[in-house]
């Protein structure tokens, strides 16, 4: 198994990826990985929620600062993901849809197929870490358009996200900015 690989089974079973956990902390996250780049509200006209990301992780935190979900583009076929400390470690993401499937059945975990009508040459294996968690591992049979489509499909995206978000609190107009926008709206 590969190291991408066995950190994707990983967040399979745990909803975390070395620390980009479902419901962490944006201010812990950012003390354990550096400060995150910023890449902007997720609706026009609001500031949460609101992405940001560490190498090519790109997460979503409601206000309340807590990751709400991320998404990975392991189109790409290599990725870099935040290490411990400052730094980034590259991960080659060139993942089949047979070693996946081997990797979930030896650790033990389940998932659901999901297809769409209108996008014939793409499935998802979603698993459930949580009853309000789920991991999202998009399969294409095919990285390029002007490619032919293969017999064991690769990894396209890897999403994940939840159900379950309790309502935000209000934000303490008191406290100084967080560097995040804790003084605006």
């Amino acid at each position: 198994m590969t190291a991408f690989l066995d950190r994707l089974i990983g967040l399979a079973a745990t909803a975390d990826l070395g620390g980009l956990g479902y419901d962490a902390s944006l201010p812990r996250l950012a003390a354990r990985f550096g400060d995150p780049y910023d890449s902007g509200p997720v609706h026009r006209g609001t500031r949460w929620p609101h992405a940001f990301g560490w190498g090519d992780a790109w997460t979503v935190f409601c206000r309340c600062r807590r990751l709400r979900s991320f998404s990975l583009p392991t189109w790409h076929g290599e990725l870099e993901l935040p290490a411990d400390g400052p730094g980034l470690l590259t991960y080659d993401t060139r993942v089949t849809e047979s070693a996946l499937v081997a990797a979930l059945t030896a650790a033990g975990l389940a998932w659901e197929t999901v297809t769409y009508e209108n996008i014939p040459d793409q499935r998802t294996l979603e698993v459930a870490p949580t009853e309000d968690v789920r991991v999202a591992f998009v399969l294409a049979d095919r990285i390029s358009r002007d490619e032919p489509p293969l017999d064991d499909w690769l990894l396209y995206k890897v999403g994940l996200w939840g159900y379950d978000h309790p309502d935000c609190p209000e934000p303490d107009r008191t406290l100084p900015d967080d560097g995040w926008g804790a003084a605006e709206l």
